[in-house]
């Protein structure tokens, strides 16, 4: 078996050999989110551009071909989309000997492998994984800071954290879980080349007062993680910083509109964000991808203000508004936009409550998860959801149904697997022949609901669960009787 594996790996491209075994930075068993992991290889050099695909797109494709290989296993998938993966214990064992022989990776384990990786070892440490408690006890001198300092990326699992000062040059750093109640992030500031660092730990995390220095800085994932003090104000002015995850209900910091080379922005507060922030916003040309949250009432200003900025971002791909407390939940701005964000594949609007479905959403053919909820809406309006070619997922709720059924027929919601749809009045579904061809699982909110089944639920060939949010037997055994002729029997839940 070893000598197949190490068949499989020989016949990987080179560029694909560097990628695979930089998978020996992570323990077994541990699931590593795809786009975490092209990140760190593109800080590592190890994804080209190529013509007509940013390096992300790249380095997905290079996932998705390790995938493909069965050379990492997927762990999450969504519509058809793998999402993170682990690694086969005998291909990790595989990975952790080639990096040994080339140098690739070096992992501590015990106190015992960091006196051997630091004292003995015959080649330059370039990259350290350290695991269990292979730090404590460790005692600052002369040899520990010139080994470590000729360390460029650095993981710490489940350690007490040591002084990154010992290193001079790092480019990455990650932090999981470190058992410190506050993981001090202060010494940060002089890591002059560093480009990424992601924190995931339970306790606090305490930043820097100045930032300003880290002028290779690209990627900022604190988002797991709980502040001490605000982020530092001089954030704004890194030039390079496309990727920010903040904890959420964090404030935006004032000078926002100046991170122009921002490309995802993830965990802020609205109702902390100053107005003045939230108008700066539509400045970030670049941005793809953007998150906030809000648990607090605020002005309608601010939510007009918020509806500008989101028009002019025509590159989003990724939009989602959570939260609850909006002072004007029937905000109009946002549907009356006009053609926006044309490539978006995914947007969460569930708590934002729009008037009616707009227009503009027949013009969103690459979107492909969608959540949205109205105040009243038509036949008509569904069927235009239903006419978008890419569409997997949809959560979409109304207050009134201007019809008395929603009829949707043959050919409408083609790729469609997931289906919540949720009325504050009973309204009837029906499902004619050939609709929804590919759906998988319908949940139904039960609010309001006085009995009324949907109609034509054997027509949707491909269902293999209804999910009904309610506590009476009778809607189950409803439901139940009215599947029996269904060829696929789903279960009701």
């Amino acid at each position: 078996m070893k000598h197949i594996l190490n068949l499989s790996y020989m016949h990987l491209p080179l560029h694909l050999q560097a990628c695979f075994l930089y998978l020996g930075m992570y323990p077994e068993n541990h699931i590593i989110p795809r786009d975490d992991l092209v990140k760190q290889w593109i800080v590592e050099g190890f994804v080209s551009s190529l013509h007509g695909l940013d390096l992300m797109g790249v380095g997905r494709s290079y996932f998705n071909e390790l995938v493909d290989r069965n050379m990492i296993q997927p762990s999450k998938n969504q519509y058809g989309e793998v999402l993170s993966c682990t690694v086969h214990d005998m291909m990790l064992d595989l990975i952790l000997r080639k990096c040994i022989e080339d140098n690739f990776i070096s992992v501590a384990y015990s106190s015992e492998d960091m006196g051997t990786l630091l004292h003995d070892c015959k080649y330059k440490v370039n990259r350290l994984s350290l695991r269990s408690m292979a730090i404590s006890g460790a005692i600052y001198d002369t040899d520990i800071a010139a080994s470590m300092s000729q360390v460029r990326s650095f993981i710490l699992f489940e350690n007490p954290i040591s002084p990154l000062s010992w290193f001079k040059y790092l480019r990455m750093v990650i932090i999981f879980d470190s058992g410190n109640k506050i993981v001090d992030l202060t010494a940060i500031s002089q890591l002059f080349q560093l480009t990424y660092l992601m924190v995931k730990v339970r306790g606090q995390i305490e930043l820097p007062n100045e930032l300003g220095e880290l002028v290779y800085l690209e990627t900022l994932d604190i988002a797991n993680c709980k502040l001490i003090k605000s982020i530092p104000s001089d954030i704004v002015h890194l030039p390079r910083l496309s990727y920010l995850a903040l904890p959420d209900f964090t404030d935006l910091p004032e000078g926002i509109e100046n991170m122009k080379s921002m490309r995802t922005l993830h965990g802020f507060d609205l109702k902390k964000s100053s107005l003045k922030c939230v108008m700066g916003l539509g400045e970030l040309a670049n941005l793809r991808e953007l998150s906030m949250k809000t648990h607090h009432y605020f002005r309608t200003s601010k939510l007009d203000a918020l509806a500008c900025s989101i028009g002019k971002l025509r590159n989003l791909e990724h939009l989602c508004i959570s939260g609850y407390h909006f002072e004007d939940k029937k905000n109009q701005q946002l549907g009356s936009l006009s053609n926006p964000f044309q490539h978006i594949e995914r947007l969460g609007l569930r708590f934002w409550e729009l008037c009616r479905v707009p227009e503009w959403m027949s013009g969103l053919h690459c979107l492909r998860f969608l959540e949205l909820v109205v105040d009243k809406t038509s036949t008509e309006e569904v069927h235009l959801l239903g006419e978008l070619p890419c569409l997997a997922h949809l959560d979409f709720g109304v207050s009134e149904f201007l019809d008395e059924r929603a009829i949707l027929g043959a050919g409408l919601f083609p790729v469609l697997e997931f289906f919540y749809f949720h009325s504050r009045k009973d309204t009837t579904l029906g499902f004619e022949p050939g609709a929804m061809p590919n759906l998988r699982t319908l949940w139904l909110d039960a609010y309001g609901w006085c009995g009324t089944i949907p109609v034509g639920m054997e027509h949707l060939l491909h269902l293999q669960e209804i999910k009904v949010y309610g506590t009476s037997s009778f809607m189950k055994s409803a439901f139940k009787e009215a599947l029996l002729v269904h060829p696929n029997r789903p279960c009701v839940n």
